[in-house]
């Protein structure tokens, strides 16, 4: 099955009820309706990470570019992190040539080693995220699971 990824715009409070959809079955197709993720498979803050670092033109730090951690599951199996500010405005701002660039090096990277056409659809998404993020003062967030 893999690792999930579900990325997605929301508030604090409608992040969280979107962490907590398996603890409320009934309220779960309703938050997956109203935030609409994009669902992908295997990345982590760690690869968000290191995104930020490409964007940003500068080596990766561990203090500087980690994505906030918001919640984790009962037993680490599923958490949830908010994008910073920084890391969504560049993806927003990115020009079509920056994003190119940035596939190729982030696809480069040892994390996710693979080719940048397997990885150019999520970069994409994100950026509409972002943008719609700041147009609408909310948040990008990543859910994961195990």
């Amino acid at each position: 099955m893999g690792l999930l990824a579900d990325f997605f715009v929301a508030t604090p409070d409608q992040a969280l009820h979107y962490a907590n959809q398996a603890d409320e079955p009934d309220d779960g197709e309703e938050i997956h309706a109203l935030l609409q993720p994009v669902e992908y498979k295997g990345f982590t803050s760690l690869e968000l990470g290191t995104l930020w670092a490409i964007l940003a033109d500068v080596p990766w730090n561990a203090k500087t570019h980690m994505v906030e951690d918001t919640f984790y599951g009962e037993e680490g199996e599923s958490w949830l992190n908010r994008f910073p500010d920084e890391l969504t405005s560049l993806l927003a701002a990115a020009s079509p040539d920056l994003l190119a660039k940035v596939c190729a090096t982030w696809a480069a990277t040892e994390e996710l080693a693979c080719d940048p056409q397997h990885i150019s659809p999520v970069l994409a998404d994100l950026q509409v995220l972002a943008k719609r993020a700041i147009s609408e003062s909310k948040s990008v967030h990543l859910w994961g699971c195990l």
